[in-house]
């Protein structure tokens, strides 16, 4: 004789969403806003605006006590959280998580000239050289800084 087998119930099936671009597995059909903020690890701060992502059309921002019916892969972002990088000990904030050496150059009142190369001060590791076109992970705290793209040993820029 054979164990009937346990069908789980329609609302025990799991389904993913993504917060702000990270994936979480849920059980839940609904959720408010105030919910979807502790999926994340630390939370996102209460007050904190929580969009749902509509492709092909405008995002929809999200009232504090509005339910939402949940669908496998719906995708919520909250207000962009500010990030703040130094360059040469200038401090500059940002929204974006990702740029290229093109636009971190660009972030100066004056921009990074051509002749001058930016570098990844890397904690404990030799520095990174952060070509234009290289795109960067960035985080809170990141420090960068230039230098002269070459340097001629035994040249003190004097004319001669």
């Amino acid at each position: 004789m054979t164990e009937p087998t346990t069908v789980p119930s329609p609302s025990a099936r799991r389904i993913s969403v993504f917060v702000d671009g990270h994936e979480y597995d849920i059980a839940r059909r609904r959720a408010t806003p105030a919910q979807l903020r502790r999926l994340p690890d630390p939370d996102i701060p209460g007050g904190t605006t929580i969009w749902l992502d509509i492709p092909d059309a405008p995002d929809r921002r999200l009232t504090e006590d509005e339910p939402v019916d949940l669908q496998d892969g719906m995708r919520f972002f909250s207000d962009p959280q500010r990030i703040t990088i130094l360059i040469d000990r200038h401090r500059y904030e940002v929204i974006r998580k990702r740029m290229t050496g093109q636009e971190i150059r660009a972030l100066p009142e004056s921009p990074i000239p051509d002749d001058r190369d930016l570098w990844l001060d890397v904690v404990d590791q030799h520095d990174r050289k952060i070509d234009a076109d290289a795109v960067v992970r960035l985080h809170d705290g990141m420090r960068f800084f230039t230098a002269p793209g070459s340097i001629n040993p035994g040249d003190d820029g004097v004319p001669r």
